[in-house]
Parts: structure tokens; C-alpha cells; sequence
């Protein structure tokens, strides 16, 4: 799906093929080897749940009891291990987001009357049974002091808002950030995690859109890729650079049954924290975390072994800490599972205190 119109920029470069480009092919082709993992057969039980006859991917479960819990937390680690923890933005971050919030659709029924709880149930239906990747944008972009990034005559401001709306849908203009992995994805969540004033209620909104959606632009940083001569020498930085986009919306049209909220601007924050999303997305950030630590606490190791310094009693008492820190940090998450939370609606959580 990298190949279906999507306009993506290297500064002035415009990029046609991110699954060829110099910049993006070797992490692409990670991402690909990752859905790859998944569909194999023998990783099947580990990756996947069944569902009205289907497969679908594990991050998309959405759990009744500890043991789905913990099935869902042992894919988490099982995709971030083929990175070594590296990719954040791996395919099941925003899927947990989107999950967790098609548990609770209630909390998508606005206090002005408008009501996008069968959305999210649509949209994740539509994520799970094609097995799409998402990312997501969900902070605003720098103020300018003029608010006048596109031009005098353009007239529009910076900052990502709703510009016009009718029956079809919405009209999105301006830009936000900052879809990591947003080179790759075939899905973006728009959204605010970041706290909006009651009177910037056009910015309020959250939806979600294609990549390849007329309009849309991504403007991606300069990626690690183009310093890595080799995977040699850059064995990490060549293949696992899930790179980071600013979205520039020009005239973008989304229909209403992708808005989730619109014009709330309390209410388009709170979704994730009144909700399982929170901790459902940042449950994996902790678990990709910890493949992360398992990684450089080895490869620590490793290079003290290779230097004939790892039984000098102040070099081991530092990698018995880093050890000490990965143990404990592989507690919590255990912990968030074991001490999970009953959401009073025959799903549970992981326990949001620890998480």
C-alpha cells in the first residue's frame, strides 16, 4: 500500500516510492518482515486471535479477563523484539489506542447533543478486518506570529482546523505533527492529546483519514537512513529509522462517519483518559520499552566481555544495576496485568497506576 498515491517530501525531494527511495526502502522492508512474523503460521497463537471465523491481528483483542491481557502484552513484546525495541510506532500502538476507545464508545457522545459512538466501533472494525497500519498526529504545530504559514493571500493558520463542514463532512486546513512511522502507515488518527483553550474550538477535532487522502502532505525529517552507508556499519540506524512527519492538510475533506469528536474541545483530550487508550497505547510504549533495555543491557555486556573488563568489580556493579533496572521495569508490566482494572462493562484494563 506504500505505492497508492501518498505525497511524502525530503525537503524539496519529492519521494514516489518510499519502498525504493534510498531514505525509507530498508525500513520498510523491516515493517513488511514484521507483518511478514505475523502471518506465519507458527507464530499464529502467539499473533492472532479468532473472531467470527476470521483471524485478526492480537492488538486488536479487546480483553475480557487477565488472560487477554496478557496474550496481547506477549504480542507487544513479540513485535518489539524484532526491532529490538527501536520502532515505537509498530503497528500495534495506534491499533491499541483505537481498540481501547471501541470499548467505551459512550465516552464519544458529545455534550452538545451530536453523538460519533458507532464510529469508532465502524473504524475499528475496518482497521482489524483489513489489518491496516495507523499512525497518528495528535499535537498542534508551532504558533507562527502571523499564523500565516501558507501565504498572505491564503490567508490559513498554521495550526490544523475544522474550515468548513456540511453534509458530506468536514474541510481540514493547516498542519499538525508528528505521525512517527507516518511514512509507512496506511491509516492516520488526527487528534489532541495536548490540552486545547475553550475558544480554539475549531482545532478540536478527532478523526481519521488514509495517508494517500487528497490534500494531504507529509513532510518528513531528514531520515537516519541517508547517513548509513551500510548495514555494516549502521546495522541499526539503516534499517530502523521509523522516521517522523509533519501532516500538511490543504483542502482536506473527511466524511462525517470518520469524526469522532468535533467542536469539544475538553472532550477531544479526555477520550484517552476517560477510556482504556492511555494505557492500552502506552502499555505497549512500556513493553517496547523493555525489549529496548533487554537489548542495550546485552549489548553492554557484550562490549565489556569483548574488552576483558566485565569482572572489575565497579564494571559489574553497573551492569548488575542495568540488569536490577530491567528486572524491575519487566515487574511493572507483569504487575499492570496482574493487578488489572474491571472497566465495569465486561472488559478489563491494565492497571493504570502502574502503567
Amino acid at each position: 500500500g506504500l505505492r497508492d498515491g501518498r505525497t511524502v517530501y525530503i525537503g524539496g525531494e519529492r519521494v514516489d516510492d518510499v519502498t525504493r527511495h534510498r531514505a525509507f526502502r530498508d525500513a520498510a522492508a523491516t515493517y513488511a518482515a514484521l507483518f511478514d512474523y505475523k502471518a506465519d503460521p507458527a507464530n499464529r497463537d502467539a499473533m492472532a486471535f479468532e473472531a467470527d471465523g476470521e483471524l485478526h491481528s492480537m492488538y486488536f483483542l479487546k480483553p475480557r479477563d487477565r488472560d487477554d491481557l496478557a496474550r496481547r502484552s506477549a504480542t507487544h513484546k513479540a513485535i518489539a523484539d524484532q526491532t529490538y525495541g527501536l520502532m515505537g510506532r509498530s503497528p500495534d500502538h495506534v491499533a491499541s489506542f483505537v481498540t481501547a476507545i471501541a470499548m467505551q464508545p459512550e465516552v464519544l457522545k458529545q455534550p452538545d447533543g451530536r453523538d460519533f459512538s458507532a464510529n469508532i466501533g465502524r473504524y475499528w472494525e475496518h482497521l482489524r478486518d483489513n489489518d491496516l497500519f495507523a499512525t497518528y498526529a495528535v499535537h498542534p504545530a508551532p504558533q507562527s506570529k502571523d499564523q500565516n504559514l501558507f501565504g498572505e493571500q491564503r490567508g490559513r493558520q498554521a495550526v490544523m482546523r475544522v474550515t468548513d463542514e456540511d453534509d458530506n463532512g468536514i474541510t481540514l486546513n493547516g498542519m499538525k505533527m508528528l505521525a512517527t512511522s507516518g511514512i509507512f502507515s496506511d491509516e492516520v488518527w488526527i487528534g489532541n492529546l495536548t490540552p486545547i483553550a475553550p475558544d480554539r474550538k475549531k482545532e478540536a477535532i478527532t478523526c481519521a483519514i488514509p495517508m494517500n487522502t487528497p490534500g494531504l502532505t507529509l513532510w518528513a525529517r531528514k531520515p537516519l537512513a541517508l547517513y548509513a552507508q551500510n548495514t555494516f556499519d549502521s546495522p541499526l540506524a539503516s534499517r530502523f529509522d521509523e522516521s517522523d512527519v509533519m501532516l500538511i492538510f490543504e483542502d482536506v475533506k473527511v466524511p462525517w462517519e470518520r469524526v469522532f469528536v468535533h467542536d469539544q474541545p475538553t472532550l477531544s483530550r479526555e477520550i484517552y483518559l476517560d477510556t482504556a487508550a492511555h494505557s492500552f497505547g502506552n502499555h505497549q510504549s512500556n513493553v517496547r520499552f523493555w525489549s529496548k533495555l533487554q537489548f542495550l543491557a546485552g549489548l553492554i555486556h557484550k562490549v565489556t566481555m569483548v574488552a576483558g573488563v566485565d569482572q572489575i568489580p565497579v564494571v559489574a556493579e553497573k551492569l548488575g544495576r542495568l540488569a536490577a533496572l530491567e528486572a524491575a521495569l519487566g515487574g511493572m508490566i507483569h504487575g499492570q496485568i496482574h493487578d488489572h482494572e474491571d472497566l465495569g462493562n465486561g472488559y478489563v484494563n491494565y492497571n493504570r497506576r502502574y502503567m
